[in-house]
């Protein structure tokens, strides 16, 4: 890492083709490190204090402080886990899981830290990525045991999931984030963003000119952040709800897959 990084605000990007993960001062800049040793790198998010998760389908979930490059923590997993999100008024991290029939739906660890709790139903059989809204509401994309899109809830203190149907054309649920008014839930080799309002109905579709290939997106107001897996090697900003051609493009990955912004307040 670049000496001096940790005091700017920081993009990390996974990248499957290299199985590493990139940072850069955000929203400019050049590459100021990398991060390596993974089995199988995958999604990302970060907390409030700029702590970042990166998950491995093969083994942990390593938590790198902000601008680090050894891991403060590493939290056990079990399955395929895939994407991630930390709950804004706990601080609790929220695990997905490609083999979500056989080791649960979701996997919560409280404060980000320890053994986390598994919540199970047997009418879902993967899920792929997690968002929390402000007050802490969970919600969940991935797919039944038909293979139909389904959108998940896990209400705060909610002891159980509530399921809604997604668009039948959104084969493929891709990120889930939190916009302040609707969950934003991404269509993986679409090209689309649909914002899903609260009962589980589309309220608008973003088409992202050069997105096609966006898989885990991350909001930063009115910036989408979006990695092009498999697509041109870059990771594009779009005007957020706006869409359309990209204000920005970062260049050089191999297959890059998940975001995630770091904040450098504590710093």
């Amino acid at each position: 890492m670049t000496r001096g990084a940790a005091r700017e605000n920081l993009l990390y990007v996974s990248d499957i083709g290299t199985n590493s993960v990139d940072v850069y001062p955000y929203p400019t800049g050049k590459l100021v490190g990398k991060l390596t040793g993974f089995g199988s790198v995958a999604g990302l998010c970060a907390d409030k204090s700029g702590d970042v998760f990166v998950v491995d389908e093969a083994g942990p979930v390593d938590v790198y402080a902000h601008g680090g490059t050894s891991p403060i923590r590493k939290l056990t997993t079990s399955g395929a886990p895939y994407g991630c999100a930390i709950d804004p008024t706990t601080g609790d991290l929220a695990l997905t899981n490609l083999s979500s029939y056989l080791y649960g739906t979701i996997a919560i660890y409280p404060k980000a830290m320890g053994r986390p709790k598994a919540y199970k139903d047997d009418s879902v059989d993967s899920t792929f990525f997690c968002g929390y809204d402000n007050a802490g509401n969970l919600f969940i994309d991935g797919w039944d045991r038909s293979a139909k899109p389904i959108l998940l809830e896990l209400a705060k203190k909610g002891k159980s999931l509530g399921m809604f149907d997604l668009n039948p054309s959104d084969k493929n649920p891709g990120g889930v984030q939190w916009d302040g008014k609707y969950v934003a839930v991404g269509k993986r080799g679409g090209g689309v963003i649909y914002r899903i309002d609260s009962t589980g109905k589309t309220a608008q579709t973003i088409t992202l000119k050069d997105g096609l290939n966006v898989e885990q997106f991350w909001l930063d107001g009115s910036t989408l952040i979006g990695p092009n897996f498999q697509g041109d090697g870059s990771v594009a900003y779009w005007h957020y709800p706006a869409g359309g051609s990209p204000t920005r493009k970062i260049t050089g990955f191999s297959e890059p897959f998940g975001a995630t912004v770091s904040s450098a307040k504590s710093f």
